[in-house]
């Protein structure tokens, strides 16, 4: 499937909803979350989101995390840590917690930036610069889950996980964070769909993601 079909599904079929849930089932506990519950989590975590950005409609991301005092850091070095590759993180230890982005990993995204985002790289001088904010508003809001001591996944019912006579053991569902961060993202730099769709677009692009199983998770979220 080339990238460019999925343009379509970013405006239709490929909803909030739809990409939340493909969010949620990344959790390593989403075989335990009851079937009638995965709704509830989806559509909860969304609107966390949307109500934090809410809040800072109109305001730059760059501008946010400078009058927040936290610190960023484009980097050329490698992302890749025990064969995980990451874009951007945030570290907690430091104070103010510090925001690491790596420009290497980043640039692998600018063509499937442009062809799911066009217009909205417009108003960008580089496709990278758009996938910085991008980057920097996800991480803003885990950080405005960890000022304020709220992370989405712990508001929200915990899943039973073992039981074992009067014994249960029940867990949060710690993707929902995930979710929240993805909308916040949307809704503040008005984006055209839920950002982890790069992710996937990009992971089909690069053949990492046969298409064909891809659009197999779509239907099964829908």
């Amino acid at each position: 499937m080339p990238v460019q079909t999925l343009l379509p599904y970013c405006l239709s079929g490929l909803s909030d909803d739809v990409l939340g849930c493909m969010e949620l089932r990344q959790d390593p506990l989403f075989h335990k979350i009851p079937p009638a519950k995965i709704p509830y989590y989806v559509h909860e975590s969304l609107q966390a989101g949307r109500l934090a950005a809410a809040k800072y409609k109109g305001l730059g991301i760059r501008d946010m995390c400078r009058d927040a005092g936290l610190r960023y850091e484009i980097t050329e070095a490698c992302g890749t840590f025990h064969n995980v590759s990451f874009r951007a993180q945030i570290d907690f230890a430091k104070t103010p917690p510090e925001m690491m982005l790596y420009a290497s990993s980043l640039k692998g995204m600018q063509t499937v930036c442009q062809e799911l985002l066009g217009e909205r790289c417009g108003t960008y001088e580089t496709e990278l610069d758009l996938l910085v904010d991008i980057h920097l508003a996800h991480e803003f809001y885990h950080w405005l889950e960890y000022r304020d001591q709220a992370f989405t996944n712990e508001k929200l019912e915990r899943i039973e996980v073992f039981k074992l006579g009067p014994f249960t053991k029940k867990s949060s569902v710690v993707q929902c964070c995930e979710i929240a961060a993805h909308a916040f993202c949307k809704d503040l730099l008005a984006l055209p769909c839920l950002p982890n769709l790069l992710d996937y677009a990009y992971l089909i692009r690069e053949r990492q993601l046969p298409a064909d199983e891809f659009m197999r998770q779509i239907e099964a979220c829908k």
